[in-house]
């Protein structure tokens, strides 16, 4: 009698659960130590596009085993990035926060994007100087991907776009550009020019430690002896 009683409340408590479940009262993932486990987070704090480009962004979900991974994002700031049907687009230079929220397990995180200007769009018509730099390029010790964009900046003011010179894109010739006027080996102007990467592929931006020149209007390396320029 005690055991009929006990399937009999274990039936009743089986179809509680179905029906709490259908009214969406409940999680239907019935393992609370997996549900405890599951982190929703961006690779990067911070990623960096340039202006008109479409990006792919999506936060990191563990475990990946989880029958409803579905992510609804959105921006702080429409003027700067845009989300249309899962189709995110840098429209104008800024900065503006990316939300990502889990529905089904109430989950979110943040990610800052910053919107730059296009490197290629860099014009040095408007400057009245100029030097050369020829660089032998390795990332984390390899030769650059295709899709990677390499300049030199003044601060944070575009100088210059590099050029690959080679098959194997290690060999790069950079011409800088400058307003400051009487400059030489001898007598180098107040500009000191970095060189920074950037990879579409990670959204992220390097400045190369490796090489720091003051803008002098003379020539740095040949194609045969090239300065070394390094991005970990």
């Amino acid at each position: 009698m005690l055991n009929m009683k006990y399937r009999i409340s274990k039936l009743i408590c089986f179809c509680l659960v179905g029906l709490l479940a259908g009214c969406g009262l409940i999680d239907m993932e019935f393992d609370s130590e997996t549900q405890e486990l599951v982190s929703m987070h961006f690779t990067y704090d911070t990623v960096y596009v340039m202006k008109g480009d479409t990006f792919f962004l999506a936060p990191y979900i563990q475990p990946d085993t989880l029958s409803n991974t579905t992510i609804y994002m959105y921006s702080n700031d429409d003027r700067v990035v845009g989300v249309r049907n899962d189709t995110i687009y840098a429209a104008d230079e800024g900065t503006t926060t990316l939300v990502a929220v889990s529905v089904s397990h109430a989950l979110s995180d943040t990610c800052t994007v910053v919107v730059m200007p296009r490197w290629g769009d860099f014009d040095g018509r408007g400057f009245v100087n100029d030097m050369v730099v020829y660089s032998h390029i390795l990332v984390t010790g390899y030769a650059p991907g295709s899709r990677m964009i390499f300049a030199a900046f003044h601060d944070d003011e575009i100088r210059g776009l590099g050029e690959a010179m080679n098959d194997d894109r290690t060999l790069y010739r950079f011409r800088v550009w400058s307003n400051e006027f009487y400059v030489s080996g001898d007598n180098p102007g107040h500009e000191e020019i970095t060189f920074r990467a950037y990879s579409p592929r990670t959204l992220q931006v390097q400045t190369s430690p490796s090489l720091v020149i003051p803008f002098d209007g003379e020539t740095h390396g040949s194609p045969s002896r090239p300065t070394e320029l390094t991005f970990k």
